[in-house]
């Protein structure tokens, strides 16, 4: 046993998630990951709308970042 696991205790008796927690651990981090996608997905088609919007003749404006309360 190493000293790290002597220290927190975790001893050789203890086992790893069953087989079916472990499924349904991978399925909810997949569903959190699928949301994040289209939160930043969303994200990056209106910081791109907001670079169309300016163009290229505002330079500044189309690099500012908009003042967002998240």
């Amino acid at each position: 046993m190493s000293l790290v696991a002597k220290i927190f205790g975790k001893g050789k008796g203890e086992k790893g998630p069953t087989p079916q927690d472990a499924i349904q651990k991978l399925r909810e981090t997949e569903d959190m990951l699928i949301k994040k996608q289209e939160f930043l997905e969303k994200k990056i088609d209106h910081e791109l709308a907001t670079a169309k919007k300016y163009g290229t003749k505002n330079k500044r404006g189309e690099l500012r970042p908009e003042r967002r309360c998240w």
